[in-house]
Parts: structure tokens; C-alpha cells; sequence
């Protein structure tokens, strides 16, 4: 793998936008195509990998000398699943997907499933997408990032109901409260510039940062 650092995983999605392509990193990632997201994907960059069922891709001719996995089309995982567990297998521990979003809202709500999929796996993944990136949030360790100052930043329990111990960095801060999942007041919050924190003692979540 030389001096790739971590993995990218394309979707068969909504293709992400011309700037969120120009900055990727190719030369220090390990790209995976799941199934017919190659056939976009092709257009500005050359995969590591090609996984899936290939029941959707139309651009095999252009990969024939890329390594591929092909696995049945009656299986009892996505081929989303696929990579993101082939991603952690390689011993990459940062993964970003990109195409999770658009077209089947279906494969997008089973798509949220890659987050606390990657973290049980020893991975941190991000869901890329064009107006938000999708983080998971879980119990017992803090959750840390830069966020630019009025970006839109919302918490969504992916468990039944979370606790939060503590917020801090946003406009509206909290601190030992619970949320569920139909009282969901943690939405549509607001990054005050700079380190955003929060920390859980029960439940997981997905966390939304404006782009």
C-alpha cells in the first residue's frame, strides 16, 4: 500500500461534486469502487479496487487490469458493506465515502449503517456529502472537531435515545440532557468557530456538519 494513508470509498450514488474531488488526496489514498460507482468514478481517477456484485456497472472494459471481488447478488450485506469492511481488513483506520447520498432514499438510510459499522471495525469513517458530512458520535469518548464559525451542526440519536453529558463550541450548548429520537432538539445548532466537542455516557449518533 506505500504511502496511502487511508481509504476512499465511492458509492453508487449521487456523485460527489467537481470541488469535493479536487480535494482528495489520490496519491496518499486507497480508492475502492463499490460496483457501478466506478463508472463515474472513472472519470477522475483510477481505482485500487472494484467490489461488489457488479449487477450495475457498465465500464468493466475500462478496469480489466484493476483487482476485483466479486461476490454473489443474492448475499446478505451491500456492497457498501463490502468495502468498508475490505477497507478495514487492509488496516486502514481513516475511511471517506463519498456517493452514500441521492437517488434510492432507501440505500441512503442504510447507508448511516457504514458509520457505526467502520467504528466497530477500529475505523473512523465520514459519509461526504455535498451540502452536509455525516460523522458518528458514540458513548464513552469524546468527539472532536474544527468546525467554521455559523456552520450549521446538527446531533440526530441513531440509538433509540442518547445522553449527553456536554457540549461546548456551540451556540446552544448542553449538559445533561437526553435526546430521542422523536423530541430531537439538537438539530440545526451552530458552530460558535473553532474546537466543537461532544461527549456521551449512553446511545450513539450521527452528527451533520455543514459544509
Amino acid at each position: 500500500m506505500g504511502e496511502k494513508r487511508k481509504a476512499v470509498i465511492f458509492l453508487n450514488g449521487e456523485p460527489p461534486r467537481e470541488q469535493a474531488v479536487s480535494e482528495i488526496d489520490f496519491r496518499s489514498s486507497f480508492v475502492i469502487c463499490a460496483d457501478g460507482a466506478a463508472d463515474y468514478a472513472s472519470k477522475f481517477c483510477r481505482p485500487d479496487l472494484l467490489i461488489g456484485d457488479f449487477d450495475s456497472i457498465t465500464s468493466h472494459g475500462l478496469f480489466e487490469d484493476v483487482d476485483m471481488e466479486k461476490f454473489p447478488v443474492k448475499k446478505n450485506c451491500t456492497d457498501a458493506q463490502l468495502a468498508v469492511e475490505r477497507a478495514a481488513r487492509l488496516g486502514f483506520e481513516e475511511i471517506e465515502i463519498y456517493g452514500a447520498f441521492g437517488l434510492r432514499p432507501d440505500h441512503e438510510l442504510v447507508n448511516y449503517a457504514l458509520l457505526p459499522l467502520a467504528h466497530s471495525l477500529g475505523c473512523v469513517a465520514v459519509l461526504k456529502g455535498g451540502m452536509f458530512d455525516v460523522f458518528f458520535v458514540a458513548r464513552g469518548k469524546e468527539f472532536v472537531m474544527e468546525v467554521e464559525k455559523d456552520k450549521i451542526v446538527s446531533l440526530v440519536p441513531y440509538s433509540d435515545s442518547v445522553h449527553i453529558l456536554y457540549t461546548e463550541g456551540l451556540l446552544y450548548e448542553a449538559k445533561d440532557v437526553c435526546v430521542d429520537k422523536i423530541n430531537v432538539f439538537t438539530s440545526s445548532n451552530a458552530a460558535c468557530g473553532g474546537v466543537v466537542r461532544y461527549c456521551l455516557d449512553r446511545g450513539t449518533a450521527l452528527l451533520f456538519v455543514e459544509n
